[in-house]
């Protein structure tokens, strides 16, 4: 078995009950998925942890949202 680590977005509509879901990268190091987390935490909240609005387009149009980020580690079967 081997691990990734993959960096996820979740936004959540504000006006509204739409969530979306985005996996923005996967590594195979750990640290190099926490650098990309904490960039894109500074785009998605302020440095006093308010959040940053963030407009997602759909089909149906813009959609207002708040996102967070995380890092989660799966394990990979890497046998034949």
């Amino acid at each position: 078995m081997e691990k990734i680590f993959a960096v996820i977005t979740v936004a959540r509509q504000v006006e509204g009950e739409y969530v979306f879901i985005k996996t923005e990268k996967a590594f195979k190091s750990a640290q190099k998925a926490d650098a990309l987390l904490k960039a894109l935490k500074g785009q998605y909240v302020t440095s006093d942890g308010k959040w940053k609005p963030q407009q997602v387009s759909t089909p149906q149009g813009d959609a207002v949202c708040m996102c967070e980020v995380g890092v989660f580690e799966i394990e990979v079967d890497t046998a034949e």
